[in-house]
């Protein structure tokens, strides 16, 4: 016996049973279906018998109505001749069976005589008359009721056509005479058939959809319900606040459930967790398995990652497409903790630096359960250390420039002077002409020099109330004046209502004339530039400068404010460390971004009060 019960519980357990409520009011919708389906079939066939079955005994009345009123017509004139014996039969009996059977529509009737092996009629006599005199076939069911004596029910193609025919013995002194005929179409009888299947059908099919629009209907309020509480539940690892709306019956019992469950974990939250939510640093921990157990909000901060998308999720996907080992994970699997390990984290919208430390976890009885790691964001300090870097190599590079002009430009005085002399007393045209080179050729010398120091101490000019926009629309005028806007469109964007700010209005629009020109040399044909400006904060003004030109590369980017650095054939490579010069003095800041085939942005950030605020 248990045996046989183990069996049927392994069957069962292999049958997928609905899962979801859905499935399962789905499945009881067949259900439901199934048996309004039998009954339907059911009545359908009885129907169909019992029409049968009516049609049966109405082809036997007939028979029988025809039978009495025979008599014993069978026995007269036996002295004509076959012929005209037929022809005396029909016309005596042709009005009985016409009369009978236009009581019944439909149906066709008539006698068949034995002896004279002919019909002698079939009514009605219009339609059927010329079927008088013929003869049945030797397999016809007539021949079997003669033989018999019986009564037979037939289906088949005969006479009339395909019919249903009820035929009964003519019995006279205990003789078989003939036989009697009463028949009506197959394709009337099933007409009406049809009609009762159809009315059938249709009250099945109106109960089946009711039935299941009853379902469906209670069942979308009870999902509604259940989508609500399941809602809720999956909410409530994440944010423990959250409140299932008040329900009727036991939907409701299940919501304040539910609701009581959440106000609970709220109140049995340990100072432990509260501190980690709390902390600036961030901290994730992974169970036995990597998957992610716990990250709180600074980590979700610094790694731009929220904490339902890596909640019980394995940790390793998210280094899946990248070269990150990560730290936590080495820990997990070989045990070694580590302890201010500097790293590039691959963050969700950006790479950041971190320093990372590391350790197993473990329970009560010294297991390992998982592991931790508390981090935090070094992408600031580091970029503030490479800009004190930068300006401490670029201010040292600029004293030696500025010794090194000096110390070329006197020379030059004294050459560009002699050679001006001997130019001014020298007649040969040629040598005239040679005079004039080497002139030219100190001037451009000069004008290297001069950018040297313009970049080595770039002058202090008098701040004063500027406007940016103003300051843009003049720059525009001199750059369009090129012959620019053959080939480029200008997009200007100038937020209305910016204040005045604090500045050196010909340092700025020597700034913003380098950067507009760089913009426009990096698109070859056609493209466009856009220019805005726009508040930032209440104590920051910035300016955007895009271009659809070629981009830069990865390796120039890194690069591309370091004095003398250069991708220009004729470029000295002074102009943007120049640029970032002269925002440095205004207490500002300028970053790009770019791509190759995509464009460059220059953004510049300028304070409004020079000196009030450090840029953020």
């Amino acid at each position: 016996m248990l045996h046989v019960q183990s069996r049927v519980k392994r069957l069962l357990n292999k049958l997928h049973w609905p899962q979801t409520l859905r499935q399962k009011m789905v499945l009881l919708a067949i259900l439901v279906s199934l048996p309004t389906l039998t009954i339907g079939f059911t009545v359908e066939v009885e129907g169909r018998n019992a029409l049968l079955e009516e049609k049966r005994i109405k082809l036997f009345a007939v028979t029988r109505l025809l039978d009495n009123a025979l008599g014993d017509s069978f026995s007269r004139y036996p002295d004509l001749p076959r012929e005209q014996r037929l022809k005396a039969l029909n016309a005596l009996l042709a009005p009985v069976t016409d009369k009978i059977t236009q009581a019944f529509s439909g149906v066709g009737a008539g006698y068949y005589h034995r002896g004279l092996d002919a019909i002698v009629t079939y009514g009605p006599q219009a339609q059927h008359g010329a079927s008088v005199g013929i003869t049945i076939s030797p397999n016809h069911p007539g021949r079997e009721v003669m033989e018999s004596g019986e009564p037979v029910v037939g289906w088949g193609t005969q006479v009339r056509g395909n019919i249903m025919n009820a035929m009964i013995p003519i019995v006279r002194e205990n003789q078989v005479i003939g036989y009697i005929w009463a028949n009506e179409l197959s394709s009337d009888i099933d007409q009406q058939a049809l009609a009762m299947d159809i009315r059938i059908m249709a009250a099945t099919g109106i109960s089946i959809l009711l039935s299941v629009w009853i379902i469906i209907f209670f069942s979308r309020r009870f999902s509604a319900d259940i989508d609500t509480i399941k809602s809720g539940l999956n909410e409530l690892p994440y944010n423990l606040h959250t409140v299932i709306p008040p329900m009727k019956g036991e939907m409701g019992e299940i919501s304040d459930s539910v609701n009581h469950l959440s106000r609970a974990l709220r109140e049995a939250k340990t100072l432990n967790e509260l501190i980690i939510e709390s902390a600036a640093d961030g901290v994730i921990s992974v169970d036995i398995d990597g998957r992610v157990t716990m990250i709180n909000p600074a980590a979700e901060k610094i790694t731009g990652y929220q904490r339902k998308e890596l909640l019980g999720r394995p940790y390793a996907v998210v280094f899946e497409n990248t070269n990150f080992h990560s730290p936590i994970l080495d820990t997990l699997e070989h045990g070694i903790e580590q302890m201010a390990l500097e790293v590039n984290y691959p963050g969700k919208n950006r790479t950041i630096q971190i320093s990372v430390s590391t350790s197993r976890i473990h329970n009560a009885r010294g297991e390992t359960i998982g592991a931790l790691v508390i981090f935090s964001d070094l992408t600031e300090k580091k970029e503030v250390q490479h800009r004190i870097a930068q300006a401490e190599r670029l201010a040292a590079l600029g004293e030696l420039m500025a010794g090194v002009a000096h110390e070329v430009r006197n020379p030059l005085t004294a050459i560009s002077g002699f050679v001006q002399l001997l130019k001014d007393g020298e007649e040969d045209a040629r040598k005239r002409e040679y005079t004039h080179i080497i002139l030219n050729e100190v001037n451009s010398i000069n004008k290297v020099i001069q950018q040297l120091l313009d970049f080595a101490r770039p002058r202090c000019g008098r701040m004063q109330q500027v406007s940016l926009n103003q300051l843009i629309t003049e720059t525009l005028i001199l750059i369009k004046t090129g012959g620019s806007e053959a080939r480029i469109d200008f997009n200007v964007c100038l937020e209305e209502g910016l204040p005045d700010i604090d500045a050196d209005g010909e340092q700025l629009k020597q700034v913003l004339l380098n950067l507009l020109i760089n913009a426009v040399q990096a698109i070859p044909c056609k493209g466009n530039i856009t220019i805005t400006t726009r508040r930032s904060g209440e104590r920051h003004q910035e300016i955007t400068i895009r271009d659809s030109g070629q981009g830069i590369s990865e390796e120039s980017i890194s690069r591309i404010f370091d004095p003398f650095y250069t991708t220009k054939p004729s470029g000295t490579g002074l102009g943007l460390p120049i640029c970032q010069r002269i925002i440095a003095l205004h207490d500002g800041d300028i970053r790009l971004e770019s791509r190759p085939g995509h464009g460059t942005t220059f953004i510049i950030l300028l304070p409004v009060h020079h000196g009030a605020a450090e840029v953020s």
